[in-house]
């Protein structure tokens, strides 16, 4: 891992438990063991670090992503797989983060955009799925995807947020995600998300 890496790996630490308003360059540097100056010769402000930190995100999902459509996995399987992934390094449900980021344009248009090509691909997903069986048809699919992603969001807001408290972020999303995922399969999909679920909890992630 090269120095920069390291110090976006750091950052992404930071800022997936903090939000980003309270957490200072001095705290980057400090975390990742390098200099200020050496933190700057890299990222000329905090918005050039975001801007970083997104991309580097983006680089390990984008290429899981691209295995995946290599693989022989069902859309159902492939949503399920990717899910895990995502939740490796889950910055993205940072309630703090996620309003923060507004205040820097650039990082947030960026991250806005890596969130429009996610939900094609899931409407990709979704649609290939009704093919294979594994999700109901007769249903608009484009709706079922923004109300998915309306409804996530919602788990981030002030009033549902201080309700959750007690919860994880992850276990939060995490049943969420199940319950709407088992909502619009066929019993052929619903066996999938059982048994991927079961592996889960004995730590087996192969579905195969």
């Amino acid at each position: 891992m090269s120095l920069k890496e390291h110090i976006q790996v750091t950052a992404v630490d930071l800022f997936s438990r903090n939000g980003i308003k309270r957490v200072s360059m001095d705290d980057v540097a400090r975390k990742a063991n390098v200099s200020k100056r050496t933190l700057y010769d890299f990222f000329k402000d905090k918005e050039a670090l975001l801007i970083g930190v997104l991309n580097k995100m983006r680089e390990p999902l984008s290429e899981y992503f691209e295995s995946l459509e290599k693989g022989s996995y069902t859309a159902l399987e492939m949503i399920l797989l990717f899910n895990e992934k995502l939740m490796e390094k889950p910055i993205w449900l940072c309630e703090d983060f996620l309003e923060d980021i507004k205040r820097f344009p650039l990082a947030f248009r960026l991250m806005i955009d890596g969130k429009r090509q996610f939900l094609d691909k899931i409407i990709e997903l979704l649609k290939r799925g009704e093919k294979e069986s594994v999700f109901m048809s007769d249903i608009n699919y484009d709706i079922i995807s923004l109300l998915a992603h309306r409804q996530f969001s919602k788990c981030n807001s002030l009033d549902i947020s201080e309700v959750l408290a007690k919860y994880t972020p992850e276990e939060v999303h995490n049943t969420v995600f199940y319950i709407f995922l088992r909502g619009i399969c066929t019993d052929a999909g619903r066996d999938i998300v059982d048994k991927f679920v079961t592996k889960k909890i004995y730590r087996g992630y192969n579905i195969r």
